[in-house]
Formats: structure tokens, sequence, C-alpha cells
């Protein structure tokens, strides 16, 4: 080197002071293990404050709620504080009194914040929160924190102690000897180098403000990243927003644990690890904003709809500072950046994907994803249906135009209607409706058309509900001066009328509704104000009033008739009996009519194939008449409907949580399912037996029920003469235990009083006679069921005794075994019992034993059965009874009355 670039002494003297100043500066502003120690401690306060408490619980630190936890600001306050104390513990790092006075008042302070927060949790009295873990963490992090804090500050108790020479010890001092010119010059030279390729400040600043922005990144997960402008917001200025905090969102939660997992990790480490850190937290923080929580869903038109509120933003923002931070000062900057685009893009999403189901034709899966009657959309909404048919909480436009709706529960009386699209439910209106949810029928021009109440001898409307409005009453509780519903303003009332009423949508975009004696269909396009009810009046065949009717495009119509028949015509065919006509305990086969089923729910679909459900195995016959098993096992279904898309939905609750079922395609699907086995012989229902007597069937007008003031009138009825010999329905007295026709067009009934002796009533043409038991009633006697013959009676009164009523006095009978109903007719007529017969038996018109196997009309006599008629020959088929007056013979189906004669 030449002589002229050595340093000269000042040169080497400003150097070795300016090294050491900068030695000795980094040196007192590493923190060390306890400092390491707090920043772990303050991360783990922060995630204890910002986990969520039980449901229910109100153990909430990290929102306001209406009963705020005591301790809450303190217990929100601890992290702050010790991040605060970490950093005055550098800022001081120069100045040996500051430093311990920052140490030692931050200690005080992280015992006060501790102290109030713990005081805060013993007194607000709530024994729930004693094990939340908001709760403990909070309180485990600020102990150890004071405590760490505290060794932290007796550290600088004592003062360096500078090391004095030992007596006796002469050895030289080796900074005594001096140095030959040679090795000064290097060693000034050395220094010199040193000195000149110390890093900028700005790079000497950037572990600071790298740690710094994690901290923010963690502290603006409390702030809300979400806003949701809902009905009541967007009709009422001065309402407040719905605003929820990262850690509300379900979805989002291993997202924020995995960004602030890096956040942490930036905090505590340094070098390469610290920017490889702060890049990876910087790029997932952004990746998951960017591409999923600053995705959201278009506004509806009336404004309702999410938006990214300040936490979002924020944390967008710091994201971006924190990418930067990272990258300034490196060298490896490529292999950085690499890395954090690696991260971004593998981190998990912070948003749920919507519900895509695995669908195959003909095979059903869940349309939307209901767990335990709940449905959980991709943003944390939380929807419970709220009927306890699913299909009634499911509705779509009635025109077939694109869109979702559903009824969600909100409260014992109110619900609200969401709009559901690409796995996102927005609420539109909440519906006040008192006890009963309502019934969605669909959306038309931006109103929701629904059935409201309904149950039991409550009235129902139709009513038109506009999709803008935040609330509306449609609990049919009121009516104004002019005798009409009160409804909130803007929601029409199209029809009226009292309960019951239940109904269901068919595939040719029509709307069936029944109550109690009568079926209105209505045609999607003609639902509007002015519709008057008898104009949509249908009765495809008997039975038909008041029960369910279901219809295709094809013409294909089909009815229930009775509670276990159900009936079918299609365009230009006769009527044929589907259920209701077979014998008991037959197993499902390839004819529906000899196949003992329990249909609950029925439906027609595109192509005329009928869809069954309820306790039977799901099936559907096809229109070649074949029934067919549905595979997929969806058993159990409460409802069906068949809809213009040629799918079908199936409602069902398993283990008590509504669910909705599709079968995508399921109108082209239906003729590929297999075949039922062929029907055993002696169920087989498809060539009914020709009778020897041909009768006339008629389906006659509405009958009058009559009182006949025979005590409190109870609900039950039973078909005879009144006081005129005019045919009506006779109302039984309320304490009525039993009763049975005469034949004649009387009617007998028991009573009793406990304790004491059976008597019963014999009423014919409104005149009453009575016969007492002089034998008191069995303890705990069973419901009671009768058979009678003109003036006879025979009653069971459980425990295998029945009494017999003669003109002659009461008697007596014990038999061995319970007998079933129709085996009391047996014993009354013909004083025995058949063997091995199914239907109901009863004294006929000529005082014989009939029966009715719901397809034939038999006779016994002399020994053997014989077959009076067949359906072939006018017998109703699946009657729910038979009563006989005089010479005719009445079958009840459903609501109507069938007389043969």
């Amino acid at each position: 080197m030449p002589l002229r670039d050595l340093p000269t002494e000042s040169q080497a003297a400003a150097a070795l002071i300016r090294t050491e100043s900068l030695t000795h500066r980094k040196t007192l502003r590493r923190t060390g293990k306890p400092g390491l120690a707090l920043s772990c401690l303050a991360a783990g306060a922060l995630l204890a404050v910002l986990v969520p408490g039980q449901t229910g619980t109100g153990c909430y630190l990290w929102r306001a709620t209406s009963q705020p936890v005591g301790g809450r600001t303190a217990a929100l306050a601890l992290p702050v504080a010790i991040v605060l104390l970490i950093l005055a513990d550098r800022l001081s790092a120069e100045s040996f009194s500051l430093r311990r006075q920052v140490r030692g008042w931050g200690t005080a302070v992280l015992v006060v914040v501790t102290m109030v927060a713990w005081t805060g949790f013993v007194q607000q009295g709530r024994p729930s929160c004693s094990f939340s873990p908001a709760v403990i963490g909070t309180l485990v992090c600020g102990t150890l924190a004071t405590t760490v804090a505290g060794y932290w500050a007796t550290q600088l108790i004592r003062p360096p102690m500078t090391p004095e020479p030992t007596p006796g010890d002469d050895s030289p001092n080796a900074s005594a000897e001096p140095l030959n010119q040679s090795e000064l010059r290097a060693l000034f030279v050395r220094m010199i180098d040193r000195t000149e390729n110390l890093a900028p400040i700005r790079v000497r600043l950037m572990p600071f403000a790298t740690g710094t922005l994690a901290v923010l990144v963690l502290l603006s997960t409390v702030l809300p990243w979400r806003e949701l402008r809902d009905p009541v917001s967007v009709s009422l200025a001065d309402a407040g927003l719905i605003r929820v905090q990262l850690w509300e969102v379900p979805s989002a939660r291993s997202w924020a644990l995995i960004f602030g997992a890096l956040a942490v990790a930036t905090l505590a480490t340094r070098g390469l690890v610290r920017r490889l850190a702060a890049v990876a937290c910087g790029s997932a923080t952004v990746a998951g904003l960017a591409a999923q929580l600053l995705w959201l869903p278009p506004l509806l038109p009336n404004g309702v709809g999410y938006r990214p509120a300040l936490g979002a933003w924020t944390a967008l923002a710091l994201g971006v500072l924190l990418i930067v931070a990272g990258l300034i000062g490196g060298r490896l900057i490529i292999l950085l950046g690499a890395a954090g685009a690696v991260v971004g893009l593998l981190v998990p999403s912070a948003t749920s994907s919507p519900y895509r189901p695995e669908t195959t034709a003909g095979v059903p899966h869940r349309l939307l994803d209901l767990r335990g009657g709940q449905l959980l959309d991709r943003l944390g909404m939380r929807v419970a249906i709220g009927t306890s048919d699913p299909l009634d909480s499911y509705a779509s436009a009635l025109d077939g135009s694109p869109g979702q709706w559903l009824l969600g529960r909100t409260g014992s009386e109110s619900s609200t209607v969401f709009a559901y699209d690409d796995g996102v439910a927005l609420p539109q209106v909440t519906l006040n409706h008192g006890a009963t949810a309502p019934a969605l029928w669909g959306v038309a021009d931006n109103h929701l058309v629904l059935l409201a109440g309904g149950a039991g001898g409550k009235p129902w409307a139709i009513l038109s509900v506009p999709l803008d409005l935040s609330q509306a009453d449609i609990s049919l509780s009121h009516k104004d001066p002019d005798g009409k519903y009160y409804v909130t303003p803007g929601v029409e009332v199209l029809a009226s009328g009292v309960g019951p009423g239940l109904s269901h949508r068919n595939a040719d975009r029509s709307i069936v509704l029944w109550g109690a004696a009568t079926t209105w269909q209505f045609p999607a396009n003609q639902l509007r104000p002015g519709m008057r009810l008898q104009d949509f009046q249908v009765n495809p065949g008997a039975g038909a009033p008041g029960n369910a009717v279901s219809s295709g495009p094809d013409g294909t119509t089909v009815w229930r008739t009775s509670e276990t028949g159900l009936a079918m015509a299609r365009r230009g065919g006769p009527v044929l009996q589907l259920t209701g006509v077979a014998p008991a305990g037959c197993l499902l086969s390839s004819d529906a009519a000899s196949s003992s089923m329990t249909v609950d729910a029925f439906a027609v679909d595109v192509r005329g194939n009928v869809w069954l459900g309820g306790g039977a195995p799901t099936s559907v016959i096809t229109p070649d008449g074949v029934l067919r098993k549905l595979p997929g096992g969806a058993d159990g279904i409460s409802s069906i409907e068949a809809r213009p898309d040629g799918s079908v939905l199936l409602g069902t609750s398993p283990g008590g949580g509504s669910q909705i079922l599709q079968i995508p395609d399921a109108a082209a699907s239906a003729s590929t399912y297999p075949a039922a086995p062929d029907p055993l012989p002696q169920c087989d229902r498809r060539k009914p037996v020709h009778g020897t007597t041909d009768f006339q069937a008629t389906v006659l007008p509405p009958v009058e029920t009559v009182d006949p003031g025979q005590g409190a009138p109870g609900v039950s009825s039973q078909l005879g003469l009144d006081a005129s010999g005019k045919l009506a329905h006779i109302r039984l007295p309320l304490a009525a235990r039993s009763w049975a026709p005469d034949g004649q067009g009387g009617v007998w009934w028991t009573l009793a009083d406990q304790p004491g002796p059976e008597r019963a009533v014999h009423l014919v043409r409104g005149r009453a006679t009575a016969q007492r038991d002089l034998q008191p009633l069995p303890d705990n006697p069973k419901a009671e069921f009768a058979a009678a013959a003109g003036d006879r009676l025979v009653t069971a009164i459980g425990g295998g005794l029945y009494n017999f009523y003669e003109p002659g006095g009461v008697r007596r009978t014990a038999v061995k075994g319970d007998l079933r109903p129709d085996q009391i007719a047996q014993l009354l007529v013909t004083g025995r019992l058949l063997d091995d017969t199914v239907g109901m038996w009863f004294a006929g018109p000529d005082g014989k034993l009939w029966g009715y196997d719901a397809l034939h009309l038999l006779r016994f006599d002399a020994g053997r059965i014989s077959v009076v008629a067949g359906p072939t020959q006018g017998v109703p088929q699946a009657a729910d009874e038979v009563t006989v007056i005089g010479q005719a013979l009445y079958f009840r189906l459903g609501n109507d009355l069938v007389v043969l004669r």
C-alpha cells in the first residue's frame, strides 16, 4: 500500500471510537432471551383475546356484547403493553438510567394491567367464563409476562463492574505494549474498511420496521374486516351496519392462524429468516385478502350486501409494507420474492368454496350443504331451515329464471328470507309470522309469493311480499275495519281462507293448495291480486277435494283418495288405484296396487313418472305401470317436488335435521331404475275378482253435521240418520269411549264414569236409550272399540273382556287373547272368528257378515266367503270407512262420500 494511503493517527482514532460506539449500541439494543420471551407472550395474549368463547356464554373479550365481560379493556391492553415495553427498551438502550426506569415502570404497568384483568374476571359473575380460553390465556400470559419483565428489570439494578488487577500480578499489560508500525497500519486499515462498510441507517431500521408491521397486522384482526348492509340498515339511514371481525368468520380461522403465526415469526426472528418471514406474512395477507376477503358477491337490487371494512384495508396495506420491508436490504431478493409468492399461493383459502356436490343422473344428492338443518354459507352466514317441511323453506323464480331463496328461522315467531347464490346467503326481508312459519311458493317481479298461516282452524292467506321491504307482518292476527287481515303496507293479500291449509308445487308450474274440504290449483302466472278462489277449484275424482293433487305437463294427475289410497288418471285413460288396496304385509313389488305402502308424499314429473315416498322405500311408477325402487338409499321422505327442469326434490329429516335431496334429470332416469320383483300370489291385485252383484256408485254432495244434544259435543262423528230421517254426520259426545253404527241409521256409543260401570247409549233418529253394565270396568281399561248390528252392541273393555249389550240385558264374555276391531263384528254376527281374513267386517244389509278388503265387497254365509262385487262393478277402492244404512253402503274417501245402491 502506498504511504499516502495510510490513515493518520486522528483518522484511526475516530474510526476506532466509531466502531466501538456502533458495536456497543448494537449490543445494548439486543433484547436477548427475555425480549424474545416477552414477544411470544404478547402474541399468546393477543391470540387468547381473539379466541371466541362458547356460543351462548357471552365470554367474548374482543367485541362488545349486551353484557360486556369484566376486565375486557385490560385484557385488550395487555398485548399492547408488552409490545410497547419491548420497543421502549430498544429505544432507551444508550442510556443506562433511562433503560432501567423503562424496564421498572414497564413491569409495574404489566402488573397493574394483569391485576385489573384478573379482578374483572373474578367479579363478572359468570361461572361459564371461568374456563374460557380467552380468560385462562390472558391470565397465564399476563402472569408470565410480569415475571419475565421483573427478571429483566433486575438485570440493570447493579452497574457494570470493571475488573481490578489482581495483587501480585506482575504480568505486563498487553495494551501498554507498543505496536510496531506495520501492525498499527494494518489495524487502522481494517477499522477504516469496517467503518466505511457499515450498513446505511435505512437497513439498520428494517428489523424495527418489520417487527412493528407484524404487530400491527396482528392488531388489525380486532378491527371489523367485513360489513353487511342488511335490510334494516338500508331502509333506516341511522341504522348501524353489521360488522364482522376476522375471527368471527369460521372459514377464515385457519388462514388467520397461519398469517398470525408468520407475523409472530417475523417479530421473533432475525436476519434472513426474519426477511423471509416478513415476505411470507405479507404475501399470505395480500393473497388472502385480494383473492378472497376483498372478493364479495354483488349487492342485491335493494342495496343489501357485503363490503370490505377498515380491518381488511388496513391489513392489505400492512401486508404490502411487510413485503417491501422484507425485500429491502436483502441480497437474495429473487429467492425471498419467490418464496413469498409460493407461500401466498399455497396458503389455505380465507373463505370456503361454494358447495358443489358430485351429481349423478338419477341418484339423489344434497341440494344444500345442510348440517343438522342449518346452512353455513361460504362467508359465515347461518341459515336455519324454518319449516317442518324443508321444501317449504326453499323457493325459486316462478317463471323459471335463475334465483334461489331460503327461509331461515331467526326467532320463535319470525323468519328471514335469504337470497342464495354462489354459496352466499344475503338477508332480504324479515317475516313476523307468529307461531306458524309460512310456506314459500316462489318469486315473481321482485315479490315473494307465500302461504301464511293455515295451522288447524287458523286463517291462511296467499300473500305477495315485496323483497325490498325490511320487515313484514304476516301473522294474520288482526283485521282492519273492512274485515281484511292486517299486513304491512306494501304486502298484498291475493286470497284468504280458514285452515287447515297445505300446499305444494307441481312440475307444470302450478301450485296446489288444499284445505278442509276443497282443493285449489293455481297456475303460477295467475297469482295476482283480485283472483277468486272458486275459479281454481279442482276435483279430478272421488276423494280429491280437501286432499293433495299433483299433475304434470303431459296430463297425468294423481290425487289422494283416503288415508292410504292414491288414484291416478292419465290423459284420456281410466282412473287407476295406485295404493291402499293391498293386504298388510305385502312387500314392495312391480305393481304398486299389490304393494303394502305408506305414502306420505307423491309427485308427477314432466314425463308422467309418479314418485312415491314415505314409510316405504322411495320409488317411482313409470308410464309403463312398473314400480321401480330409487337407488341411493333415500328413505323416510316426508315431501316430494317435481320441478319443471326434470329434476325432483325430496324433503327429509334424518336424525331431526332437515335435509333437501335432489335427483338431477330424474324424469329421464326413472325408466333406467331396476323394476321391483313380481307380487306374491296372495298380494296380487292386478286382476280383481268379478262379483255376483252390480252396484251403482254415486258421489253424494256434502253432508251436514248435526249435534244430537247428548252432552258436550266432541270432534268425532258417525254417519247416520237425524231426527227427520235425513242423512247426516252425527256429532258424538266428547266423553264417548267407543262408537259404532247399527246398520239401520242409528248410532251406538259408550260412556264410563271412573270409578263405575260402563253404560251404552243407542241413538235412533234423535231418540236416545241407555243400558248400564252392572259390573265395574277393570282397572286401567284400554281404549275401546265396538261393533253393532241393530239393537245389539259388543265392546272391548280390555283384559280379554267384552260386553254384549242386547235387548235382554248386558253380559260379559272373556275371550282368550285380544281381538282385532274387525273380529269384534265377526264375533257379534256369527258368534265365531274367521281364519286368516283381511279387511274390515261389519253387519251387511241382509244381516249377514259382510267384509271389505279395499278392493272387493265380501260376504260370509254358510261357512264360506264369496265376492259380492269388485272394482268393475262400482266398488270404491281404498275407502277409509264403510257404513251400512238399510240397503245402501256408504264409503268415505277423504272428504267425499260414495253410496252404493
